[in-house]
């Protein structure tokens, strides 16, 4: 239990030291296989499309890629048997659907629940405390 603990904290002080980070966009160092990469790059006839919604906030730019690595790192160091034979991308959408779904005001506990879902991985799911610290560890990397 005291590990837990003091990896919770851990976990918990990267993220907030990441958050205060710098805010620089600079992608030269991506090597372009990330998720945020991978479903928000499209062709310039798209973007200019006046039908398209807003800029949701897994847009590129709109999350900071620290932020995000920073809060996988934090995870797999927190909740190991949530993270066992799991890839950083699926990691990565708990972030992505999250700052989503509170970008779009869902309700916290409805979010809370969400992460539940996207954080269950081989038969683990995260309790309702584990959740509700998940996301409280989501909510720095999203934007604004």
């Amino acid at each position: 239990m005291n590990k837990t603990i003091a990896s919770v904290a851990i976990a918990c002080a990267v993220v907030s030291a990441v958050a205060c980070g710098s805010d620089d966009t600079d992608q030269s160092t991506s090597d372009g296989n990330d998720y945020a990469t991978q479903q928000t790059t499209r062709s310039p006839a798209q973007r200019t499309d006046e039908s398209e919604p807003t800029a949701s906030p897994t847009d590129l730019g709109m999350i900071d890629q620290a932020k995000l690595a920073s809060f996988v790192f934090a995870f797999r160091a927190g909740y190991s048997e949530l993270t066992q034979d799991r890839d950083d991308s699926s990691i990565e959408l708990i972030v992505l659907q999250s700052c989503d779904d509170i970008a779009n005001g869902v309700d916290e506990q409805q979010v809370t629940d969400e992460i539940r879902t996207l954080a269950a991985h081989n038969g683990n799911e995260p309790t309702q405390d584990q959740a509700e610290r998940i996301y409280d560890m989501v909510t720095p990397a999203c934007p604004g």
